[in-house]
């Protein structure tokens, strides 16, 4: 049984990181296949070996597909602001 490679839409709403059958699917490539694949090192992109897991950056996916990965609404790359910045507020000098 084979299934069909993911929609551009259904790739933009992997998680993170997802498994190596999961981003061989965007290639048509089976469970073994990318696995195979994986363990030889031609997978179509980086694999991540996160202990015994092997784990594929969605990014990377949709970059070597040739898919724009637009910031969604509100994400410190659409606001210009990093993650971790804060607003300190400095007491003025009052004499």
């Amino acid at each position: 049984m084979t299934s069909q490679p993911p929609t551009v839409e259904e790739i933009r709403g992997w998680p993170v990181t997802v498994d190596v059958q999961t981003a061989g699917r965007a290639w048509g490539l089976g469970r073994d296949q990318a696995y195979r694949l994986a363990r030889e090192g031609r997978f179509p992109v980086p694999v991540l070996r996160l202990g015994r897991y092997l784990r594929v950056t969605r990014a990377s996916v949709l970059d070597a597909l040739g898919i724009a990965d637009p910031a969604p609404t509100g994400s410190p790359a659409a606001t210009g602001r990093s993650r971790w910045s804060c607003s300190v507020a400095t007491p003025s000098a009052s004499f």
